[in-house]
């Protein structure tokens, strides 16, 4: 199996759970769009996290992202061929793995390009305080290169692009941060996918970085969820009971949730049982979904008002 999921930033715990639940084994393959977290401090500080996820029964298989090191820029960093691609790994750790950027990998059949990195919004902020801030955050000249002599040699053929950050026109403006001044956010490598974008005749292309869940043509825009990434459906299926997930089902004024009389609007029982989130990281109530006894399903709300950078519950 290969799942795919958004940015952890080093906080990988639904990711183990989900692992232990549906009992993953070391040959099933967990895409991470780029901010791992896991060289974040690109010291020793970083090998608690990973030996957390050694004993994480699932090979990752990780995009690099902004907030973290290149894994080529650490020491203990080796490559080997994985899936007809090079890919980073530590001998201690070896079910974590990088994606070098311009590699085409074989994953199911179906050609993967990989491009990693992007610009962080905060880098004065990080600068300033003391925080991690990398250099070689964005692509340089050198990648953009090699990922253009790459679509070349596969005649601009490409079935799927797996990216940190998105192309320029697809950016997700309605999720910038209010308090930074976008006229001082460098955009260089948003536009060099624009470009890569405008050559590759491509299938899907699944990026992270702007910590929101949304799909644009072909585009898709993940964060917290996990994806099968053969299918395109979320996982897990099974929830409370083992009653099938349906996410994003309905509002809550479609179950009448501010009524005397809430009900499933599918079949319109009261043999119900709401399900309350983390309301630490939602505005206003709490209830993420209605779980229905009569059609033995998780309905969940696409109306939960999330604070910016904290990922769905269901």
């Amino acid at each position: 199996m290969i799942y795919i999921t958004g940015d952890k930033h080093a906080d990988f715990y639904e990711v183990c759970c989900f692992c232990k639940k549906e009992k993953t084994n070391i040959s099933d393959l967990m895409i991470i769009l780029g901010d791992a977290g896991i060289n974040y401090f690109s010291d020793l500080r970083d090998h608690k996290l990973k030996k957390e996820l050694s004993e994480c029964n699932i090979t990752f298989f990780c995009v690099y992202g902004n907030h973290e090191e290149r894994p080529e820029k650490i020491k203990t960093y080796k490559t080997k061929e994985f899936h007809n691609g090079i890919v980073y790994y530590e001998e201690e750790y070896p079910n974590i793995l990088f994606a070098k950027d311009g590699e085409i990998y074989n994953l199911n059949n179906k050609s993967v390009l990989v491009i990693g990195g992007a610009y962080s919004v905060d880098k004065e902020y990080r600068i300033k305080y003391g925080y991690c801030w990398y250099e070689t955050e964005q692509p340089d000249d050198d990648i953009k290169k090699r990922v253009f002599e790459v679509i070349k040699n596969n005649n601009n053929d490409i079935d799927i692009v797996l990216s940190h950050t998105c192309p320029y026109k697809y950016m997700p403006r309605e999720v910038f941060m209010s308090g930074v001044d976008q006229s001082k956010v460098d955009y260089s490598t948003e536009k060099f996918l624009d470009e890569v974008e405008k050559k590759l005749n491509y299938k899907k292309w699944y990026c992270g970085h702007f910590h929101t869940e949304k799909q644009i043509d072909k585009i898709e825009f993940m964060f917290g969820r996990i994806k099968d990434f053969i299918t395109g459906e979320f996982v897990p299926k099974l929830g409370y009971n083992n009653y099938e997930i349906i996410r994003d089902a309905f509002s809550k004024k479609e179950a009448w949730l501010d009524s005397n009389n809430p009900h499933c609007p599918i079949c319109n029982s009261n043999d119900i049982v709401l399900q309350k989130g983390d309301g630490y990281k939602i505005y206003g109530d709490d209830t993420i979904a209605l779980i229905c006894e009569e059609c033995k399903k998780v309905y969940g709300f696409n109306d939960v008002k999330y604070k910016q950078n904290y990922p769905r519950d269901l």
